[in-house]
């Protein structure tokens, strides 16, 4: 495995440690996206601009991603495989409708509001040409076509329920299912690192539910599973979420699946999904 961070770059300060001819400039202009192996000697003096530049309320980096790259063989023989959808649309169903009982939320944390209504989206927004998106607040979708094929092909742990047009009429949408995870989730073991950016592991413990329901803002390394909890499923979540609950953001649960199911989403060719491979333990 290849990692790397991706980093959103302000261009006005890009020049105190990159060359001009480093990264990209995106359209904005005042943002330079650059790819740094995690092992580049320069990292630590990323850290040490960012910080130095916030005491005065500006910003070395806006944005980052950690980003692993394997091998064909290392994907094929992992156990399980996190599954994290790069097709993200808005609005979320929360703004199109959808209902959801917050009384089963954690008071602390935000995570755990049940969703009690058909899911109501605005789908001329989801990327049409994407098998399987979310929207901001981790409501996944899944195209007919491709359920019609995991149904198929026997993928199990997965439900696929109905959408709703958002608007007054409601109508149901033929071309897109919501994807629900049906299988027993999976514990997050705490060898799992996760924190609010590559540099800050939020020691305070600001980010995390004192009741466990969330592990962090971010998951910063592979994630590490209780291997009894799996159920076998192809489709599976984590039972503890990450994020935080902003708006119409949300606490979610992250989503697994088995070489198989990868395997189906490697031969349809389904596009935008950025597949790591997790630790049962």
């Amino acid at each position: 495995m290849r990692e790397t961070i991706e980093f959103r770059v302000e261009e006005a300060e890009a020049s105190r440690l990159f060359r001009d001819d480093e990264g990209v400039v995106l359209p904005s202009g005042t943002v330079r996206k650059l790819t740094l192996p995690t092992d580049d000697e320069r990292i630590p003096r990323v850290r040490e601009l960012d910080r130095a530049l916030r005491q005065q309320g500006k910003l070395f980096f806006s944005g980052w991603r950690i980003l692993r790259h394997y091998t064909p063989k290392e994907l094929k023989s992992a156990e399980l495989l996190e599954l994290r959808l790069d097709a993200v649309f808005e609005p979320s169903g929360e703004e199109c409708g959808t209902h959801y009982d917050e009384s089963t939320s954690c008071a602390l944390c935000g995570a755990g509001a049940s969703q009690v209504t058909d899911l109501h989206l605005d789908t001329r927004r989801i990327p049409q040409r994407a098998g399987l998106a979310r929207t901001l607040s981790h409501e996944w979708v899944i195209s007919a076509r491709l359920a019609d094929l995991w149904r198929t092909h026997g993928i199990t742990g997965a439900d696929f329920r109905p959408i709703l047009r958002a608007g007054p009429r409601a109508e149901p949408v033929k071309e897109w299912h919501q994807l629900v995870v049906t299988a027993r989730p999976v514990d997050i073991l705490p060898t799992t690192r996760t924190g609010n950016d590559p540099f800050d592991l939020d020691e305070d413990n600001a980010q995390r539910c004192p009741k466990g329901h969330v592990v962090g803002l971010n998951v910063l390394s592979e994630l590490s599973l209780r291997r009894g909890d799996h159920d076998g499923s192809d489709l599976t979540c984590t039972r503890q979420h990450v994020g935080m609950r902003s708006g119409v953001l949300r606490p979610h649960p992250l989503l697994l699946m088995s070489p198989k199911l990868h395997a189906l989403l490697e031969d349809q060719k389904v596009k935008r999904l950025d597949i790591q491979v997790a630790h049962l333990a």
